[in-house]
């Protein structure tokens, strides 16, 4: 059997891997596009999803977290509010007044809010003046790429971990069509970047203890320590359960390298952590 020949197995799967990742691509863009609330005002779909949308709005066009004057808007023509939402909390602020604030943590939001303003300055529009521009833009950028993301690092995975074709080929498969992942990427939401985190968490600490066929020149480096570290702390901040993920892991490489461990793991573990509280603190005082 020739090189050549040897290869068309790989590549074929991979052939079928891109054109499902592709497919359900299309299809969430699809959706994403055509994504409103019942009343064809905005994108957002729920009080959870205002919930967040109205935070993000705030701190990118105000600089703050109040949400007080956004959740009572009155749209002109349906006479509704699009951005109420019950998901919230309220409290004295930074003035000394009560306040109504996104009861979601705040990390994510932040981070949201920052490409929010990137978004804003390029097309010189608010997601108030145009919320399905913005809204479907963003959704785009921070639900559909890091799932295609997501997708490609567990296809590299599966190609180094699994034994036959068809099993190679079915994890794919539900992978990209068979999970909630897809259903959660047309809204503003905690789980995907948790998803996506606990895969990458996973993929570095796999790479870390050599488990799967991995090339000898692909040798272990001390960044993906802190790269692990990073990604376990941040699927953290997301979804509380994956504490057991962060101190499991935390655990086999501190086995394994205790000095790689307490200077790239904790570290950049810590950076996390230091966002999440600092991001708590500015929005809540708390």
């Amino acid at each position: 059997m020739t090189v050549d020949e040897s290869q068309r197995p790989r590549q074929l799967r991979w052939t079928l891997y891109l054109l499902l990742m592709i497919t359900s691509a299309g299809a969430i863009a699809g959706r994403t596009l055509a994504v409103s609330d019942q009343n064809g005002t905005t994108p957002f779909l729920s009080a959870n999803d205002r919930s967040r949308w109205a935070a993000i709005r705030a701190l990118g066009d105000h600089g703050s977290f109040e949400i007080d004057e956004i959740i009572r808007e009155v749209h002109p023509v349906s006479g509704r509010r699009p951005w109420h939402s019950i998901d919230r909390v309220r409290h004295r602020g930074w003035d000394g007044r009560e306040h109504d604030y996104s009861s979601k943590p705040p990390l994510l939001g932040t981070l949201l809010a920052g490409e929010y303003w990137v978004v804003k300055q390029f097309t010189g529009a608010s997601v108030a003046e145009r919320p399905f521009l913005i809204g479907r833009i963003m959704l785009m950028l921070s639900n559909l790429l890091p799932l295609i993301v997501f997708w490609w690092v567990l296809a590299k995975l599966v190609e180094r971990l699994g034994v036959s074709d068809w099993g190679r080929g079915f994890t794919m498969a539900v992978a990209t069509w068979g999970t909630f992942l897809s259903t959660f990427a047309i809204t503003i939401n905690n789980h995907l970047p948790a998803a996506v985190s606990v895969l990458l968490a996973t993929y570095y600490g796999l790479r870390i203890f050599r488990l799967g066929r991995w090339n000898d020149d692909e040798p272990t480096d001390w960044r993906h320590y802190a790269a692990a570290g990073f990604f376990a702390a941040f699927a953290v901040t997301n979804e509380l359960p994956a504490l057991s993920l962060f101190a499991l892991l935390g655990a086999m490489l501190l086995w394994k390298s205790p000095m790689r461990t307490i200077i790239r793991y904790v570290p950049a573990a810590a950076v996390v952590a230091a966002a999440f509280w600092g991001a708590n603190y500015w929005a809540h005082g708390t």
